[in-house]
């Protein structure tokens, strides 16, 4: 290459910022495991909480909805199904579904 590529490829390189490691972990939300109860309009569902790693989550029904690529991919949730998903610290009666099983997820 030539010195004038060099040299804007040199330039390139200090412009870049590497962000990867300046991620944050998401602490304001926890994952959760859970049981559909019931089906509801617009991909909503009743789900029971079977393990959580904040006990007092264990046993109560929330509203879930699922997310984004889940509706994309249009995946099907039925009532009996195993779910996996997240409750934000801000509304403990809601969750967001990320992954469903018919068989028991084991962690």
């Amino acid at each position: 290459m030539g010195k004038v590529q060099d040299h804007k490829r040199a330039q390139k390189v200090k412009r870049q910022v590497d962000v990867t490691g300046q991620k944050v972990k998401g602490d304001d939300k926890f994952e959760i495991m859970g049981v559909v109860k019931e089906c509801l309009p617009n991909t909503m569902f009743r789900v029971e909480v079977l393990d959580s790693p904040v006990k007092p989550m264990i046993g109560r029904v929330l509203l879930g909805t699922l997310i984004g690529k889940m509706r994309l991919y249009r995946i099907r949730v039925m009532p009996g199904d195993y779910v996996k998903g997240y409750v934000t610290k801000y509304d403990l009666d809601k969750c967001k579904i990320t992954y469903r099983s018919t068989k028991k997820i084991s962690q």
